[in-house]
């Protein structure tokens, strides 16, 4: 899916005002989102390290440096309620998950759903339905406070693990199709957007 990890935008929420406070955690059959942590820098570039996942997103590049990770975290954590890490039963972290206001890729004023939604799930531990659980856990926590009806998504057209995730997770084509970059690969690739009614 594509993951707008080094985005600038304000909160998913639009108060724009870092909560330094935040303690939510948001608990699912096997999994934890919770606030990203600065403990979380090597986890970080553990779950970024493939090649074949960064060719998946627009913003990681490969290779995903230590630098890159610092600047991701730093992101995150200035952004609470956009960005959650995703943890096993065990705390270990495998993956991150967002929902910003950021737009995909190059194009700015084209999709005015809802807030985009991202996520990524470490390569080892992808394959278990991981993501479909992050994502429903994240967007059950989104409508219990009526927080947004509309959640828009995308993925690279030879993004096929993503396609089947968001189709698994209750997304729907939208039928808008747009060319965009990936920083781990050249050239522009076209990428489907997709949206979910909650």
């Amino acid at each position: 899916m594509i993951m707008e990890t080094f985005a600038s935008d304000s909160d998913a929420y639009g108060t724009g005002r870092p909560d330094t406070t935040r303690e939510t955690s948001i608990e699912t059959t096997h999994l934890s989102l919770t606030a990203p942590r600065p403990s979380d820098l090597d986890a970080l570039l553990a779950v970024f390290c493939s090649r074949d996942c960064a060719r998946m997103t627009h913003t990681v590049p490969h290779p995903f440096t230590r630098e890159d990770a610092e600047r991701l975290l730093g992101n995150m954590m200035a952004r609470p309620y956009a960005y959650w890490t995703v943890r096993r039963e065990n705390e270990r972290l495998i993956g991150v998950i967002a929902l910003t206001r950021s737009a995909c890729g190059k194009t700015s004023d084209l999709h005015h759903f809802g807030p985009h939604l991202g996520i990524f799930i470490a390569p080892d531990h992808q394959g278990q339905g991981y993501a479909v659980e992050a994502i429903d856990g994240l967007l059950r926590w989104v409508k219990t406070r009526h927080l947004h009806k509309i959640i828009h998504a995308a993925h690279f057209a030879d993004n096929d693990r993503g396609a089947k995730t968001l189709i698994n997770a209750g997304f729907l084509y939208t039928g808008r199709r747009t060319q965009e970059t990936a920083a781990a690969r050249d050239g522009d690739h076209q990428v489907l957007h997709m949206i979910r009614i909650l």
